[in-house]
């Protein structure tokens, strides 16, 4: 409720008569407060006419003889209000005309501006250019600049500013309910919050993708996005479609003007310290200097921001808004028309200090996690900031892990997020590069060649891929592997403790690998559009660039740790060893990327039922002594006891081929023995060739893991089978092209007839030249393991991130 002018006048109602009557001029013109009658000056100035004119000066002695201001800015703004009067009134006569015909000036004020004239001004040329010409004193410093950053909602020129009560009550005596209103500010906490946030986000985030994706969109994915739009944001689709013939969605300056704005608000709330008021205010600047040449530059983008804001809120925003930052560029006392914005120094000392505290009070290890999480949901990063999340949000994190990672919550949640942590695909993206860069071709067997097309998608993106040398891949993993567990933090189904230990492993082991976050995006950005080529992902790069490029992302603040001294990573660590035995089953069942992890209830009774009915598999003593028979004998045995000889023999193949074909009556089991007969008679994929345990292995590999995910085998045990099948391995082949030969013959020649056979058959030659050649990359595991057994690589054909044969040596 507005203060009446008799409330407003009881505590003059004891001093002189000449303060009463000062205190009357600003009560009948509602000017409760310092920053009223500033705001009160603009429109004066603005309308330039007599009246309004007259009551500006009126107003301003008023506040000097109240003491509201000091004598020396009451006489800098005299100057100017009498400069303009002489601008457009050359003459006495001339004004008291014009004041006479106005209608904004009552009786009493024209009779006032008749008696200062005659008193005062009786030589009215003579008089004006008598006027002090002191100019308005502002801060030259850089806390003065961001002071006149966010101007538009009242200026502070000289004020003592070392009493933020005093402050509140001259200049925003209701500050705390506008925070609540506005911005659900009602705590130091969520004050600091939201000033990090629109230093690295804002809403200049979402909006600038928006019209980024627009720009490059068709007619109809743009209609398709505007029926999309959810109620209410028809003006916001208007106003988007319309900025797309700008080049770019310029509104840093929306963000950061309200930055400075909202952090003297919190100072003046009681929520902020001086030293971070001045240090969050300094940080605004220093980011408005890095982004714009001028304040023109700044008006504008902060203008286009506030356009954009109006069409999504449902607030009464000030009609006034546009014109008072108008007038800030064009009024004499406008402190951005006294402070020279080229002058300021973006190197400037208070700079230094500030971003210095700013960077400190960011929790790197729990920002860091939710800033990566962030590329992908941008409201991930208010959970890093510590912001208290709303119930439909934590909601939404349940769903995405129970539903969709399948989360076993009695696991733990180190335990329940193992299989995301995949230092395989680290190692394969690193030692891929490598090969790249230096040359290294793939070598295939001679009964599975590749078709000119895969060939030359090989040779197109070996520059692409030599050229990531420079960057880790360890960003590959570790990005969605942060996604995952800043949703089970936001789930609230895991312990605090455990979130925090995972957090800092994570920390830890980027900045192993990357000496600053600017390197991690660059790494980031380029794995991401070199995989996307071949990959059905949804590319990253606008996201990316936008972090690398807005100089307000909070990975440019975030707190660097320096390399550990030992690394602890969140998952199980894996030998080299130990993921090419694993991946033996590669085009039969899927890479691994990690050691195998147990499957949840549900999963595992699918896969206990599956090996029910494909192997009658009853419990754990039945797969071992499976095992134990692949090991000895296999389906190898088979071949060596009823086929080998006819190689030996081709007159008595002839013969038995001939007594089959004359049985037309043959039964399933007798006509795949006739047609093993025929891949014999013509060594199909060279099956005479070749020594067909690989195919074997693979099923002893493909089952000991499937029993090892249901608890039928221990780790130990599962070791001890990779062990076993490496000394086989390596008696029977010489590296991976030689054991992708007598799997595929094995393959093919051990599988069952039936109609999809031909089908089948494709698929699993590809999985194998996929795994070779590494068209597309993602699929070629096998180029970059090292072979078991093989003479150890040289130190120079080893990526950094080279996983050791046997153990980690951190």
């Amino acid at each position: 409720m507005p203060v009446s002018v008799a409330e407003w006048l009881k505590p003059f109602q004891g001093v002189s008569l000449d303060d009463r009557k000062h205190a009357e001029i600003l009560a009948e013109c509602q000017l409760m407060h310092l920053a009223d009658a500033y705001v009160f000056f603009m429109r004066c100035w603005q309308r330039g006419e007599a009246g309004a004119l007259v009551r500006g000066i009126q107003v301003l002695e008023a506040l000097s003889g109240l003491g509201w201001i000091s004598t020396e800015e009451a006489a800098a703004w005299r100057a100017h209000w009498i400069g303009r009067l002489q601008h457009h009134y050359p003459s006495a006569e001339d004004f008291l005309a014009a004041l006479a015909l106005s209608d904004v000036a009552s009786a009493p004020l024209k009779a006032w501006a008749q008696e200062r004239v005659e008193a005062d001004f009786p030589d009215w040329m003579a008089e004006i250019e008598a006027v002090s010409e002191a100019p308005l004193q502002v801060r030259k410093t850089p806390l003065g600049y961001a002071l006149a950053a966010r101007a538009s909602s009242f200026p502070i020129f000289q004020q003592a500013l070392d009493d933020p009560q005093r402050l509140r009550q001259a200049f925003w005596p209701d500050v705390e309910a506008t925070l609540q209103e506005y911005w659900q500010v009602d705590s130091a906490e969520t004050c600091r919050q939201l000033l990090y946030w629109l230093a690295g986000q804002g809403q200049r985030y979402a909006w600038q993708l928006d019209h980024q994706w627009l720009q490059e969109a068709s007619a109809e994915e743009r209609q398709t996005w505007q029926e999309e739009l959810p109620d209410g944001m028809e003006g916001y689709a208007e106003q988007m479609l319309n900025a797309l013939a700008l080049p770019e969605l310029d509104i840093g300056a929306w963000d950061w003007v309200r930055m400075a704005d909202l952090a003297l608000a919190g100072y003046m709330a009681g929520y902020l310290s001086a030293s971070e008021w001045r240090s969050f205010a300094l940080v605004a600047l220093w980011l408005l200097r890095r982004r714009y040449a001028s304040w023109e530059a700044i008006h504008q983008s902060y203008l286009l921001g506030y356009r954009f804001w109006r069409t999504q809120s449902q607030l009464n925003l000030s009609p006034e808004i546009e014109e008072s930052w108008q007038l800030l560029l064009e009024v004499a006392f406008s402190p951005q028309r006294q402070l020279n914005w080229q002058a300021l120094e973006v190197d400037h000392p208070d700079f230094r200090d500030a971003l210095q505290l700013f960077s400190a009070g960011l929790e790197a290890g729990p920002l860091l996690v939710s800033l990566l999480a962030s590329v992908r949901d941008d409201a991930c990063v208010l959970t890093g900031l510590g912001s208290e999340l709303p119930e439909e949000r934590e909601q939404e994190a349940k769903e995405f892990l129970l539903a969709h990672l399948e989360v076993d919550l009695e696991e733990g949640l180190r335990n329940a997020l193992t299989r995301f942590w995949q230092p395989g695909r680290v190692h394969h993206y690193d030692q891929l590069a490598l090969n790249c860069r230096t040359g290294v071709a793939p070598s295939l067997p001679a009964n599975l060649g590749a078709v000119a097309e895969v060939w030359q998608a090989w040779h197109q993106q070996q520059p692409l891929l030599a050229g990531l040398v420079q960057h880790p891949a360890a960003i590959v993993m570790a990005e969605k592997y942060a996604f995952y567990l800043l949703k089970a933090q936001e789930s609230g189904l895991f312990a605090s403790s455990e979130v925090e230990h995972l957090t800092l492993a994570i920390q830890d082991y980027l900045s192993w690998h990357y000496p600053k976050a600017e390197s991690l995006l660059a790494a980031w950005q380029a794995w991401d559009e070199v995989l996307c080529l071949q990959g059905d992902e949804r590319p990253l790069a606008a996201e990316l660039a936008w972090h690398r490029q807005d100089p307000g992302s909070l990975f440019h603040f975030v707190d660097w740790k320096r390399p550990p001294a030992r690394l602890v990573e969140p998952g199980r660590p894996v030998s080299e060893t130990e993921l090419a035995l694993l991946n033996l089953v590669g085009p039969l069942t899927g890479i691994h990327w990690s050691w195998p992890e147990r499957l949840p209830s549900e999963p595992a009774q699918e896969l206990r039922q599956l090996l029910q009915e494909t192997h009658l598999f009853h419990s754990p003593e039945d797969l071992k002594d499976y095992l134990q028979h692949l090991y000895a004998a296999g389906d190898r045995q088979e071949y060596l006891v009823a086929f080998s000889i006819f190689t030996l023999h081709p007159e008595r193949l002839d013969q038995e081929l001939e007594l089959q074909e004359q049985d037309e009556a043959r039964d399933e089991e007798q006509e795949t023995y006739y047609q093993r007969l025929l891949r014999v008679k013509h060594n199909t994929l060279g099956v005479n060739d070749v020594d067909l345990c690989a195919w074997d292995l693979v099923q002893l590999i493909d089952l000991a893991v499937a029993g090892y995910q249901l608890g039928w085998l221990n780790q130990q045990e599962l070791a001890e089978w990779l062990e076993k099948t490496q000394q086989l391995l390596t008696r029977s082949y010489h590296g991976w092209s030689d054991f992708a030969g007598a799997l595929l013959a094995g393959y093919n020649f051990f599988m069952n007839e039936g109609p999809q056979r031909g089908e089948l058959l494709e698929v699993f030659s590809q999985r194998l030249l996929g795994l070779l050649i590494a068209v597309p990359p993602q699929a070629g595991l096998w180029s970059t393991l090292h072979w078991p057994g093989a003479p150890a690589r040289r130190w120079q054909d080893t990526s950094h991130s080279h996983l050791p044969p046997k153990k980690r040596l951190h």
